[in-house]
């Protein structure tokens, strides 16, 4: 087909115009050597997405002018791509090209105007020798060119604006300059489509930064109405945007229905509102109460083109968590705190206790010192060597309560304590404790009172020795704490079906500061030991374990007058049932045999005073200083019983045991564990290595008389 083209005929051709990239000053090094193919040029272009895009009146009003001002056949707008021209307005090009709206660059004068980044001029392409053979001279007609290139602000050619004709032309500087004057223009209307992509981009990127973004973006207007709910406040809030776009902001708690107001207020003057505070949110919590969250709330009004203001922008960020973290901080610190009070507390109380234990066990081993010395000048003198024996045996017992007590508050604290429960009479337990203290109210001239009736059936169910042990320690305190020639009382009877005993005195009474931590370890009235009245400041607490242990209860009676001494009372579940008959233990008379014993210890003082001990209640000792020494002399005497302390070096008294019992010929030897270890645990292992009996030092004349008596009898029945 032939198309008219300025009153010529003409073959059909494409025909595009090609932008040029003009190279800055500074070569960079992303630059094509070719501006058409420049890779900077060709971002610019794409980033307008201008190629292939629809006709608009904007571009084609220009063509239309430029064409009607220099009196041309043909204007176009050309955008230069990689490989061809596309006309975003054109005028006055026959079809199919104003159709096409494009051709490959082979057919493109505009190229040239991009390649030489300035206007670009053919008067008479037939003779002009950079054109002379351009293929649209031929196929077109095209004889004379004017072209100006289109550039973006930042510089780079996206192409031109051009006028063509059939026939040569002499083009005048006014002619070119309304060309400029009209690139310029579609260089403006490209900026302006750039500036709307541009805002386009920025409000994608807006959109997608406020849905993505973690913490909740609402938009509402000055009557509390939402107009923007993003995702983050749908997972804070629980509210979808369905149900509160267009209505008012539904986490305003209901005690604080002038927030919004609030709000308006604080950001009223362009001020940033700020806050921490707690908000509702959607359904409710695990206890079934409407669900709220703690957030940080920041409020920004929002003006108009105008300047005016007429919505508020919230940025809430949920801090429910760090908030709950940072009361659990709190917390842990506050608790740290008392813990480290309570800490400073013991460690003031284990060195005023260490102090305590050195002056309680001075006491004992003062008396026995100079007893002990006493005994070199009276030697001689029965009765003065009764009375030190007398007061020997005292002060041995003293130091013996003294580690008891220490032991047992180590038991009961580690649980390693157990209870001989039986049925026993409460009657039993306060006239055994009575007797107890009778001498150290004797001695301090105290009227011992004793308020209990006996046809009154008074049974629990627990530790005989355990609960005389309690009664016992709380009239001993009462005689302590009251001074010489007071009154004790001590009380017994049923109180809401359980067992009340009272132990009340007219001492020195417990002031209230003191009356909170009474059962606590190492608490004494008096914490110098310039008026230490003896003990270790443990017997309360051993007391209150050990009642507790019954399933009972141990209080101290408040009173407003301390001056009226104080009164301590126990109460324990109560039994229907009667007691069991009390043990009579009868003490069998001294050995008849002579018995030929072996003490095995690593302690000379210890060995030679057991063995001194053993020789004078009649029997044949011997002693070995270490175990494999007291297998050796086993092997050799036949002992009929031996007695073995456990810690030795070398070999210990466990492994002793095993060897000893392995060997035939000493099967009748009774072996017996004395240690100072007298825990549970000790015994049970004591008995598995092999003893047959285990007693804790120092043992007692009574505790030796039983066991020889028990291998007397074994002897008998064999």
């Amino acid at each position: 087909m032939r198309y008219e083209f300025g009153g010529r005929f003409l073959e059909p051709s494409p025909f595009f115009c090609q932008t040029r990239l003009r190279i800055p000053t500074k070569a960079s090094m992303n630059r094509s050597a070719d501006p058409i193919t420049d890779p900077l040029r060709l971002k610019a272009l794409r980033s307008l997405s201008l190629v292939d895009s629809p006709a608009e009146e904007s571009f084609d009003r220009i063509t239309r002018l430029a064409a009607r001002l220099l009196k041309c056949p043909a204007s176009v707008v050309t955008l230069i791509e990689e490989d061809r021209q596309f006309f975003k307005s054109c005028v006055g090009l026959p079809e199919p090209l104003a159709t096409l709206r494009g051709s490959p660059l082979s057919h493109s004068f505009c190229k040239l105007t991009v390649r030489a980044g300035e206007r670009f001029l053919i008067e008479d392409a037939r003779v002009d020798p950079r054109v002379v053979a351009h293929p649209a001279i031929e196929e077109y007609g095209i004889v004379s060119y004017a072209g100006f290139p289109i550039r973006t602000r930042s510089g780079e050619v996206l192409g031109t604006l051009c006028v063509v004709d059939v026939v040569p032309r002499e083009w005048t500087e006014d002619e070119l300059e309304t060309l400029r004057e009209l690139s310029a223009s579609v260089e403006s209307e490209i900026e302006l489509i750039a500036a709307a992509e541009r805002e386009r981009d920025h409000a994608r990127m807006f959109q997608t930064m406020i849905q993505a973004s973690p913490l909740s973006v609402i938009v509402m207007d000055y009557d509390g109405r939402v107009e923007l709910w993003n995702e983050a406040s749908e997972i804070i809030f629980g509210w979808t945007s369905a149900e509160v776009l267009g209505y008012p902001l539904p986490i305003i708690p209901d005690h604080k229905l002038d927030e919004c107001q609030r709000i308006r207020d604080a950001v009223g003057d362009g001020s940033v509102f700020r806050c921490v505070d707690t908000y509702r949110a959607k359904g409710e919590d695990a206890n079934g109460e409407r669900r709220t969250v703690h957030v940080n709330v920041s409020a920004v009004s929002l003006h108009r083109y105008d300047g005016h203001s007429d919505r508020i922008l919230l940025i809430i960020d949920d801090v429910t968590q760090s908030h709950a973290d940072t009361l659990e901080r709190e917390r842990l610190f506050r608790e740290l705190q008392k813990e480290k009070a309570l800490l400073s507390e013991m460690d003031e109380r284990k060195n005023r206790f260490l102090a305590l234990l050195a002056h309680e066990l001075r006491n004992p081993l003062t008396p026995i010192g100079n007893a002990v010395d006493l005994l070199r000048f009276a030697a001689k003198d029965p009765n003065q060597v009764n009375e030190i024996s007398t007061v020997l045996e005292s002060q041995v017992h003293q130091l013996v309560r003294l580690i008891d007590d220490l032991m047992d508050v180590s038991r009961i604290t580690r649980g390693r304590i157990d209870l001989q429960r039986e049925t026993v009479s409460i009657h039993d337990i306060v006239a055994n404790s009575c007797r107890a203290v009778e001498s150290l109210c004797s001695e301090m001239g105290h009227e011992l009172i004793r308020r209990t009736d006996p046809e009154q059936s008074l049974h629990v169910h627990g530790d005989y020795v355990r609960l005389t042990q309690v009664v016992t320690n709380l009239l001993n305190n009462a005689c302590k704490y009251t001074p010489p020639s007071g009154r004790i009382e001590i009380s017994c009877g049923q109180v809401d079906g359980q067992v009340e005993i009272a132990v009340k005195d007219n001492g020195v009474g417990i002031p209230p500061e003191h009356r909170k931590g009474i059962f606590e370890m190492f608490t004494q009235l008096d914490e110098t030991l310039k008026d230490s009245r003896g003990g270790l400041g443990i017997g309360l607490t051993l007391v209150k374990q050990l009642v507790e242990l019954h399933g009972g209860k141990v209080s101290l009676v408040d009173s407003d007058d301390t001056s009226t001494g104080s009164e301590f009372r126990i109460h324990l579940p109560c039994l229907d049932a009667k007691p069991n008959e009390p043990k009579t233990i009868v003490e069998e008379d001294r050995p008849t045999r002579c018995f030929r014993v072996l003490v095995v210890d690593d302690v000379p003082a210890i060995a030679k005073m057991f063995t001194m001990l053993v020789g004078a209640m009649g029997h044949e000792v011997h002693s070995a200083p270490s175990a494999p020494e007291g297998i050796e002399l086993a092997r050799e005497l036949r002992p009929d019983i031996v007695f073995s302390d456990i810690c030795m070096p070398d070999m210990d008294g466990y492994e002793l045991a095993r060897q000893f019992r392995s060997l035939s010929e000493l099967d009748s030897s009774m072996l017996i564990a004395m240690t100072g270890n007298g825990q549970p645990e000790d015994i049970r292992m004591a008995m598995e290595a092999g003893f047959d009996r285990h007693v804790t030092k120092p043992a007692s004349v009574q505790r030796l008389r039983e066991i020889f008596q028990e291998l007397e009898a074994r002897r008998e029945m064999k």
